[in-house]
């Protein structure tokens, strides 16, 4: 009987963990002390809270502490409140406002006689900030300040930004790939990974802003029920129905002369075909009043935008400053006229390029229902569907073969317009959740969520036909063709989540336990060089039909299409905690998490692979990595230090443990070799000596099949990029603390200094186990290892595998004002210093382009400790507001927000592969002196003399560089330029009044991004390094060889000494980053 009672029991968890999900922030909460006029507690009282729009009731008793909590309110108000007990008057107050995520602290002393609002004293609650569940890092956006805070975008990002301690989608330092996002508890996590968007949906947004009531942004949230992220937890809800019908139909429109063009004196090409149009409207309202209520919203926009393109050039001169590339008009013509007419094929535009087309439509119904006062009820259905195009990718190609420092669309190369691609952007998402309480002292929370993305669907105007590479003088010069990566590019992401959340009061502690459970499956379509890739030193070869210098390819098996990876994967997490009111002024919350990740779907080894050695390594492509048990224990407190919450210290230690862009995961299939080919990467020296051209990509392969086995065997293809992940890797993880003090000061406003330190305990690293030691060392001062092999095995172009590394930190000091609201009044000014570290920024969404992408002094495979790239030491942020009412039916809002930071991090590197490991990624040795490195004379140019003069001019002329010479330079050491940025927004509204709760409003508002530069051209400007490229790496020098001393030899980066001075300046970058914006909006609120 007890083994048969055990395994039902046993069998009972499983079910449950089986469909438990990731606790999400979607409700607020309140709590306080009910006590008598001499402070003793009363034991007993009932508390009734009142949603009065909706008539939503939610009610506690006092314990024997005299404390109640209410859990899992409607985020919003107002509220009443009424707290009785029998012999005692009972005590109201009104107006309470719920924030997103924020607990409510709402205490009262009963009298025994009924007493007015004004004359009951309330301890604490008038501020969200000063509350006893407050102790890590957060921020909380409300309705309002959506509402008046300007945005172009219509982003929630737009707002998030606020956050001092963020840096555009980044948090603390951290990679906003390892943020997790949720709207009402559904998943809306960018978690493929192969953009930095913080959302799904491509270049629309999932939801409207429209839609959207609040925002939480959780850095170290003690509360062990979130989860799921190492960088922050965003978290939205939206808008709900209530007793009162509402509606509103509104546009926001920004015709073409709504964008400047003018960057100091130049003018951004194409700025003013920027136009936009969107339109939306919502409704919401009773259905049943007190009981049932809906709301919808539905939005389409439609865009144009610049390209971004360069422009060729008539005589082979760059100008950085207009972004005219060096290739001709010329070569571009003569390239094209030899496709159209061997091949018959178009290759599209190349210069005067047309603006990008976006288009989106969302729609969202969400229901609310109070089935009883102890059960409320919530649904919400969203759809996206979204197209949009883009530039073909930037420098990435065939794993084993060289890449370049620079762009197919720059200052050295063209790229035409069919080897642009188009996006397809779809989202479907549904999320229910199940509130409930049993009795005064438990509360329980069932959420459910699903959702279906496709994001992206790749589509293209080319025909099929190979992507090349022209080359010229070693650099890009040209990119034609089907985009690389476009050829049936498709990722399914599906997650589905299910959680439930039992509290329990009892008296001074609140115990919550849950057990959650999230799936994602993942459908990766993604065939690198579908159509195969081709690569020419020059565009004569390519006419002339020569060898090329490379060829890629993925390929199908037996000439059969390629229908992608799959992958399930899932995580099932149990967790404990205990809120303990140790007394009035003290709190203490501890609890614990476990997380366990389970991989579901089986994988196919491949024995060509299985049968490599590695030095002693073999690769598993057949195994996912063991699924091991991550703890994750935290604390946190807050101190009331007075008793009335004027100041309050808080803080808290504790381990967060998220998930990872699930594109490295499904590297592993894609490039096992099992369901295709693995992307093939040669170089000449690897190809018959009869291999050319072929239009047909099918029938390229086909004709060698001892180089393409057309099945999968036990020889592998040579020239193979293999994928695996580390059998003993683990999620990331970090350990995060803060130490806070917030400070009330007279005027309602708030003073925050809070400390911040997270350490790396499983961050992310590739190794390529294909990269043997090293076979020398340069002499001389810069003293480098270097090879003159790269493989291990030469029929491999890359063995990479996916590895954890213990390196990485960021610390945060902030200090922040904030004037809450009053008088119409609002405000917020926060300055942030950081120092943020870690061994790569993982820059790239294949293993090995993530790898050669990094920057080190040494080895990629054990890379140094540098800068992050995901914060900037220093950030100035700030927003102010004012409201006033006039004439009756007037009113007028105006906004500013500020920031003010450095425009990024930079590397200074060697502009080619200095050390021979295949990737060009090599940071430069800052010589204390001309006599330290060694220049070779360009022929009727520039002496080696004179090269050595000018760089060290460069070197000590620069402070990061000066500052350490004798050095070898840091990984985004250098910081750029600081950028100011003003943006103002401005409502205006027209209003009347009917009846006691009906007001009609129209609203004309004019948002505007970047207002300084509307005032001057010279302001909020991007500026940039003339030396650096796309990706803020400086290249003042390229090497050249070894001596025969064995020292490296190098020169400027420049045709001669007049060109590296005009590139070695700070320009400005011509785009609309750099421009003013506007957007006018126009809204009928009824």
């Amino acid at each position: 009987m007890k083994q048969t009672l055990k395994k039902f029991i046993m069998a009972a968890m499983s079910l449950f963990v089986a469909f438990a999900a990731f606790a999400q922030v979607t409700t607020s909460s309140m709590s306080g002390r009910i006590s008598e006029a001499d402070g003793r507690p009363v034991v007993g009282a009932t508390v009734v809270a009142v949603h009065t729009p909706s008539g939503t009731q939610y009610y506690s008793i006092t314990d024997n502490a005299g404390n109640y909590r209410i859990q899992n309110m409607r985020v919003g108000g107002p509220y009443e409140v009424e707290v009785t007990f029998l012999g005692f008057g009972s005590v109201k107050s009104g107006n309470i406002v719920l924030r997103l995520g924020e607990n409510f602290v709402q205490n009262a002393v009963l009298t025994e006689e009924a007493v007015s609002l004004s004359e009951v004293v309330i301890s604490a609650g008038i501020n969200p900030i000063l509350n006893s569940d407050r102790t890590g890092a957060s921020m909380n956006i409300s309705t309002r300040e959506i509402n008046t805070l300007p945005s172009i975008s219509r982003s929630i990002t737009d707002f998030t930004k606020l956050t001092p301690q963020a840096n555009g989608t980044s948090f603390a330092g951290r990679d906003g790939r390892f943020n997790t996002v949720t709207i009402d508890g559904a998943a809306f996590n960018n978690n493929f990974g192969l953009s930095s968007n913080a959302l799904p949906g491509g270049s629309a947004q999932p939801v409207s802003l429209d839609a959207i009531a609040e925002v939480s942004v959780n850095i170290a949230p003690y509360d062990v029920r979130q989860s799921q992220f190492t960088g922050a937890a965003i978290n939205a809800v939206t808008k709900s129905g209530d007793n009162n019908w509402k509606a509103s139909v509104y546009s926001y429109l920004r015709p073409k002369s709504f964008t400047g063009e003018m960057v100091g004196d130049a003018i951004v090409k194409g700025a003013r075909e920027r136009e936009s149009q969107m339109y939306g409207i919502t409704v919401g309202g009773p259905i049943i009043k007190n009981k049932l209520f809906f709301f919808v919203s539905g939005e389409y926009e439609k865009e144009s935008s610049p390209s971004g393109a360069w422009e060729p050039s008539t005589n082979g001169t760059v100008d950085l400053t207009n972004r005219i590339s060096r290739t001709t008009v010329a070569d571009l013509e003569r390239a094209k006229n030899h496709l159209m007419n061997t091949y018959g094929y178009d290759p599209g535009e190349y210069q005067n390029f047309s603006a990008f087309p976006s288009q989106n439509y969302k729609i969202l119904a969400r229901i609310d229902w109070n089935i009883a006062r102890n059960h409320k009820f919530v649904a919400r259905y969203n759809r996206l569907r979204n197209t949009s195009t883009s530039l073909t990718n930037a420098s990435s190609g065939p794993s084993g073969v060289p890449r370049s420092n620079y762009s197919r669309v720059g200052e050295k190369s063209i790229s035409f317009s069919n080897a642009f691609y188009g996006n397809e952007n779809a989202i479907d998402a549904f999320a229910a959740e199940l509130n409930s309480t049993f009795g005064s002292r438990v509360a329980n929370k069932l959420l459910v969520s699903y959702t279906a993305t496709t994001d992206p669907r790749r589509t293209s105007n080319s025909d099929l036909f190979p992507f090349v590479d022209i080359y010229k003088d070693g650099d890009p010069y040209m990119s034609f063709g089907y985009e690389l990566f476009t050829y049936k590019n498709q990722v399914l992401n599906n997650t589905l989540s299910v959680t439930d959340n039992i509290s329990i009061n009892l008296d001074k502690h609140t115990i919550t336990a849950g057990l959650s459970y999230s799936n994602i499956y993942v459908n990766n379509s993604y065939i690198r060089e579908g159509t195969s890739y081709y690569r020419y030193a020059s565009l004569d070869d390519f006419i002339n039909n020569a060898k090329p210098t490379a060829f890629g390819v993925t390929y199908g098996y037996e000439g059969q299409d390629i229908k992608g990876v799959e992958m399930s994967f899932g995580l099932a997490s149990a967790y404990l905690q205990d809120e303990w009111q140790v007394d009035p002024k003290f709190k203490l919350t501890y609890g614990i998490r476990a997380e366990l990740p389970l991989y579901h779907n089986k994988l196919i080894d491949n024995p060509g692979v299985a049968a490599l050695d590695f030095n002693g390594y073999k690769m598993r492509l057949g195994e996912w990595p063991n699924s091991k048990i991550q703890i994750n224990p935290r604390v946190g407190f807050n101190w009331d230090v007075k008793g009335d919450r004027s100041i309050q210290l808080r803080g808290g230690t504790g381990i967060f443990s998220g998930v990872l862009p699930f594109v490295w995961f499904t590297n592993q299939p894609t490039a096992s070799g099992t369901v295709q080919s693995p992307e093939i990467g040669l170089t000449d020296n690897k190809l018959p000596a009869d291999f050319r051209f072929n239009p047909d990509f099918k029938a390229q392969v086909a004709k060698y099949p001892s180089l393409f086995p057309p099945t999968m065997s036990s020889t592998l293809a040579k020239g193979a990029a293999l994928a695996e992940v580390d059998k003993d890797f683990k999620m990331p993880q970090i350990w995060r603390s803060n130490l806070a003090g917030d400070f009330e000061l007279p005027g309602n406003m708030i003073l925050t200094v809070e400390a911040l330190y997270s350490k790396d305990l499983n961050s992310i690293v590739q190794q390529n186990k294909n990269l043997p030691n090293p076979q020398g060392v340069f002499t001389g001062r810069d003293s480098r290892p270097y090879w003159t092999n790269r493989y291990v095995n030469s029929d491999v172009s890359s063995a990479m595998v996916l590895d954890n590394s213990s390196k990485g930190y960021q610390a945060f000091f902030t200090a922040q004002l904030i004037k809450n609201f009053e008088y119409g009044f609002s405000g917020m000014l926060a300055y942030t210093y950081n120092v943020a570290k870690d061994v790569t920024s993982n820059p790239g969404s294949s293993a090995y382009s993530a790898w050669t992408s990094n920057l080190d002094a040494f080895n990629l495979n054990d890379p140094a400790l540098g800068h992050s790239n995901f914060s900037v030491p220093h950030r100035v942020v700030g927003s102010l507001s004012y409201r006033i009412e006039y004439a009756r039916h007037l009113a007028t809002t105006i906004s500013v927000y500020y920031n003010g930071a450095a425009s990024g991090r930079s590397s200074v590197a060697y502009s080619n592969d200095m050390n021979g490991d295949g990737a060009v990624s090599d940071l430069i040795y800052i010589p204390n002196h001309k006599g330290e490195i060694k220049f070779r004379d360009v022929a009727g140019k520039m002496t080696a003399d004179q090269q050595a003069e000018k760089f060290m001019e460069y070197v000590l002329n620069d402070k990061y560089l000066s500052k350490h010479q004798g050095e070898y330079a840091g990984r985004f050491g250098k910081v750029n330029p600081w950028r100011n940025r003003w943006d103002v927004k401005v409502l205006q509204d027209v209003f009347a009044d009917f009846g006691t709760d009906k007001r009609y409003t129209l609203q004309v508002s004019l948002d505007i991004v970047n207002a300084a530069n509307l005032l001057s051209k010279n302001w909020g400007l991007y500026k940039k390094s003339g030396l650096a490229n796309n990706y803020d790496v400086i290249m003042p020098l390229k090497y050249m060889g070894r001596s025969a001393t064995g020292e490296p030899e190098f020169t400027l980066n420049a045709t001669d000494i007049a060109n590296f001075d005009a590139k070695n300046q700070l320009i400005n970058q011509l785009t609309t980053g750099s421009t003013w914006g506007m957007q006018l909006g126009v809204r009928l609120v009824f």
